[in-house]
């Protein structure tokens, strides 16, 4: 927490001061004991109810997307930032309608401050919702160097801060070890095609071809985009210019999913992705019913919340076969907090994200919801010791080949593509080269 919470200076009403000393001085050689008790009387209570007053606090407005026990969190941290000075009252509000927020900061009437996703920043800039931070940060000689890097550019749009990172966020592989070793195997897949020949063992079927057991990771859905990443790849160039779908790990991810999709049947896989609850305790992966699990996390926090009883294993994505120098390659996705344009209290709005971001408030924010926090000093506190699996993901975090999605206003537009086009890859329409055609030719279009 910055000191500057509590160094105010307070300037005393010098005239009132003045004046008291003027009434004490002419009262102090009065012969009436009851006239001059009641002066003296009179001046110390003037004199130290203006001397001791407070100035009135500003409200800062903190909207949130959370709610239930994360958005408790959230208010936790709102109480310890008004504990925490005088200036200042946060109040805050559970909103967990991201179009909501926009349209209200939008026609005025919006929080001080609220939360979204970095895939947001760049529409959010160039449509004047979020403020440009760098004349605080440059004014206050705030550092950001304690920033995961890769996590730091989330919060950036044209070489300009609109927000910053809550969290790191990385996905890894779980993997179910009772059904490895039943299976043979004594260690996890390391490489793209390890990890499908696995998994095409590791599924079992009934006799009308339904799924028993996943292999692949297919439930709650093939993610594609953390595949491709995981092997080594990437969708767009770091500045956002360029579009590269055309890549070896592209094509060994689409063509991995469209595989096995083939081989197992898109209707059978459809309906395991439809059985069963995410984060669940019927969830397949709680149930010893799939083998491989890319997730985040929240899935540790979340079997261990429910004591779920799962020996399971986590490691990185496995990288692209033949490509060791690929390894620890990964995305990284970040929550972010940013300040409205039209904020009715700006400086308020900053001193809360200031003491938000500070190490410790972070961690403790952070760990209250499970996640990894973006500064590196917060990942080492402590309190992670007792968040599950925290030291994988963290490792992860900071894997050399990790990558973030550069912030580019075509950026949503970029992902509907994505999704049309692994859709119809899914549902066996098209080739991996085909979809890869597609990918990179309507990416480039939108790039114009």
């Amino acid at each position: 927490m910055s000191n500057r919470y509590f160094n105010k200076s307070w300037m005393l009403p010098t005239a009132a001061v003045l004046m008291t000393t003027l009434v004490l001085s002419g009262c102090g050689g009065g012969n009436n004991a009851s006239s001059g008790n009641n002066a003296d009387t009179n001046a110390e209570g003037s004199s130290g109810n203006t001397a001791n007053a407070k100035p009135e606090k500003t409200k800062v407005s903190v909207w949130y997307l959370w709610g239930g026990a994360e958005g408790e969190q959230v208010e936790a941290l709102i109480k310890r930032f008004n504990e925490s000075q005088d200036l200042y009252t946060a109040e805050g509000l559970s909103v967990p309608d991201e179009q909501k927020i926009k349209v209200a900061i939008a026609g005025g009437d919006g929080p001080d401050i609220t939360d979204s996703f970095a895939s947001n920043i760049a529409q959010y800039a160039e449509e004047g919702i979020a403020l440009d931070l760098d004349s605080m940060i440059d004014r206050d000689a705030y550092d950001l160097s304690d920033f995961i890097p890769a996590t730091l550019e989330q919060g950036k749009y044209q070489d300009k801060f609109y927000a910053l990172p809550l969290n790191t966020t990385v996905r890894g592989l779980y993997y179910n070890k009772k059904l490895l070793s039943e299976a043979g195997y004594t260690a996890p897949p390391k490489t793209s095609q390890e990890l499908y020949d696995m998994a095409v063992k590791l599924t079992k079927t009934k006799a009308d071809g339904t799924i028993e057991v996943l292999g692949y990771p297919v439930y709650p859905n093939f993610d594609f985009e953390v595949l491709t990443h995981g092997f080594g790849g990437q969708f767009l160039s770091a500045d956002g210019k360029t579009a590269m779908f055309d890549s070896d790990a592209n094509l060994a991810a689409l063509t991995s999913v469209y595989d096995y999709t083939k081989l197992f049947g898109v209707d059978n896989i459809k309906k395991v992705q439809a059985s069963g609850k995410w984060l669940d305790p019927n969830d397949p992966f709680m149930t010893g019913k799939q083998a491989f699990r890319v997730d985040g996390s929240w899935l540790s926090t979340f079997i261990k919340t429910n004591n779920i009883d799962l020996d399971y294993g986590l490691v990185p994505i496995p990288y692209l076969d033949g490509h060791p120098e690929m390894a620890e390659s990964g995305e990284n996705q970040s929550s972010i907090f940013y300040i409205a344009n039209n904020a009715k209290n700006k400086e308020g709005a900053w001193e809360f994200m200031k003491f938000m971001y500070s190490s410790e408030e972070l961690a403790t924010f952070m760990a209250g919801m499970g996640n990894i926090p973006a500064r590196q000093s917060s990942m080492e506190n402590a309190l992670f010791d007792n968040v599950p699996d925290a030291a994988a993901f963290i490792a992860m975090s900071k894997g050399k080949n990790l990558k973030s999605l550069p912030n580019i206003t075509p950026l949503n537009d970029i992902s509907k593509v994505v999704k049309e086009e692994f859709e119809a890859l899914f549902n066996l329409k098209q080739t991996p080269e085909e979809t890869i055609q597609k990918l990179q030719s309507r990416t480039e279009d939108l790039l114009k």
